[in-house]
C-alpha cells in the first residue's frame, strides 16, 4: 500500500537530494568543523559591514578542536577526514553484512579513535575533561528539559514523520532491490 502513496522516483528523488544537502554539511566538518566553516562569514561579513571592502574576501578563521588550534581547511583535518572515507570504503568492500550496514557510525568512530590517540605538536586534539567530570549515571534531560506538548510543533514534525518515510521507503526498497 505504501508503495502507491511513495512510487520508486518521488522515494529515489527525495533519497538523492537529502544525500546532495548533506554533501555540504559534511565538506564543513571535513575542513575543521561547522562552526568554523560558517565563522568564516559570519566573521567576513560583520569585518566588511565595519570597516568597509579593504579586507579581504575569506579571512584566516582558527578552528580549535580540543587544544589545537588551526586554520579552517588545514592538512591535518583534511588528512583526517580523508582516513574516515578511506575506512568507510574499506567497510563497505571489506566488511561483514552488519558493518556494512553500520559503516558511517563506525567509520566515524574510527576518525574519533584516531583523533583521540593523535596529537599536534604535543597537544590534543581530543579533550576529555567534560567526560571525566561527568558522572557515571545521570537523567540529564529530566533536569533540564520539562515534559509537555507543543501544539505549533505538530504540523512540522508531521511534515518530517512523512519526509522520514518517504526516505526510508527509498532506502529499504534500494536495498532490497540491490540484495537479489
Amino acid at each position: 500500500y505504501i508503495r502507491a502513496v511513495f512510487p520508486p522516483v518521488v522515494c529515489a528523488v527525495t533519497v538523492t537530494l537529502i544525500g546532495l544537502a548533506l554533501t555540504g554539511t559534511g565538506m564543513k566538518y571535513w575542513g575543521g568543523g561547522v562552526v568554523c566553516a560558517e565563522m568564516i562569514w559570519k566573521q567576513h561579513a560583520q569585518v566588511v559591514g565595519a570597516v568597509g571592502d579593504t579586507v579581504s574576501a575569506i579571512p584566516g578563521a582558527i578552528c580549535t578542536n580540543g587544544e589545537v588550534k588551526l586554520p579552517y581547511g588545514s592538512a591535518e583535518y583534511i588528512g583526517l577526514g580523508f582516513s574516515v572515507l578511506c575506512f568507510l570504503v574499506f567497510l563497505e568492500f571489506f566488511g561483514s553484512p552488519f558493518m556494512k550496514n553500520a559503516n558511517v557510525i563506525i567509520a566515524l568512530l574510527f576518525g574519533y579513535f584516531i583523533a583521540g590517540v593523535s596529537n599536534y605538536e604535543g597537544l590534543d586534539y581530543v579533550n576529555n575533561d567534560k567526560i571525566a567530570a561527568a558522572p557515571w549515571f545521570d537523567f540529564v534531560w529530566t533536569q533540564w528539559f520539562g515534559l509537555g506538548f507543543y501544539a505549533p510543533a505538530l504540523i512540522p514534525v508531521l511534515v518530517a514523520y512523512i519526509v522520514t518515510t518517504v526516505e526510508t521507503v527509498g532506502d529499504v526498497t534500494a536495498t532490497c532491490e540491490v540484495s537479489r
